[in-house]
């Protein structure tokens, strides 16, 4: 009896083992088959893992513009203390780091000027408006300090243009080659400042 039944076991188990290999086995087909999406494994259909890190793991910085050699050399901050278009104003106003200055970078911004207000309007021009002692930086530093500001401002996002005022009213301030200006100003006006931009003719 307990022969018959292990004979009987032996069977079924090899019925199983056969028909489970048949199952995995691809048989011909005379033509395509279509595959419903929910008799699909999911691991088929999740995308595949990006090496890229998540946003959130991902270093935020903000651009300022600092000053080596009478050249203009952006400097990435964090965006901790440069989320607004007055932190990265304000950021720029402190100066070079320790360890920025360390490297050879310094400001043509005297340590005097204060920010008043920051405004920004629907055309997309910044007002910065500081107080009257950014007036008192002269010759080539003045051009240098107006491009500081501009370039900074102008790396925010939402930011086309940047009209400097002193103590709230429009101040006259260079360009890259010297003319003073009292309309809003671009990118494109000091871009010959940036490190490694061709020499002005």
């Amino acid at each position: 009896m307990r022969v018959a039944i292990c004979r009987r076991r032996v069977i079924l188990a090899t019925v199983v083992a056969v028909l489970a290999v048949a199952g995995c086995g691809v048989g011909a087909q005379p033509h395509a088959v279509v595959i419903p999406s929910d008799a699909v494994p999911s691991l088929l259909l999740a995308p595949p893992e990006s090496s890229s890190p998540p946003p959130a793991a991902q270093t935020l910085t903000s651009t300022i513009y600092l000053v080596n050699d009478s050249q203009l050399v952006a400097v990435h901050r964090s965006r901790t203390q440069t989320a607004t278009l007055r932190g990265l104003i304000d950021s720029l106003l402190k100066g070079p780091t320790d360890a920025e200055a360390s490297t050879g970078l310094s400001t043509a911004i005297n340590p005097s000027p204060t920010l008043n207000d920051v405004t920004v309007d629907q055309n997309a021009i910044a007002t910065v408006d500081l107080s009257s002692s950014f007036g008192d930086i002269r010759g080539s530093e003045q051009v240098l300090a107006t491009a500081q500001i501009v370039m900074t401002a102008v790396s925010f996002p939402g930011v086309s243009a940047v009209q400097i005022s002193l103590d709230g009213a429009p101040a006259k301030v260079p360009l890259a080659d010297g003319t003073l200006a009292v309309e809003p100003l671009r990118a494109s006006d000091y871009a010959s400042l940036l490190a490694g931009a061709s020499p002005r003719a």
